[in-house]
């Protein structure tokens, strides 16, 4: 196999990989929300935290460990 043919492999793994997490997230918010019976509020704020760019939210994180 040459570099090119490993490169594409590698990009199309990746991408794959990418859409499935994201199908799986979308999957299990849904499913939380029919489960958990939510208030208004709550799923307000689920909506809020879910907008926020990931890397705000690992900010966060680790300045509420510190």
């Amino acid at each position: 196999m040459s570099w090119l043919e490993i490169g594409g492999l590698c990009l199309a793994f990746s991408v794959i990989t990418s859409l499935y997490y994201k199908r799986g997230v979308k999957a299990g918010i849904t499913h939380a929300l029919k489960t958990l019976n939510l208030e208004q509020y709550q799923v307000e704020k689920l909506n809020k935290e879910l907008k926020k760019d990931s890397h705000d939210l690992a900010m966060k994180i680790i300045k509420s460990r510190s």
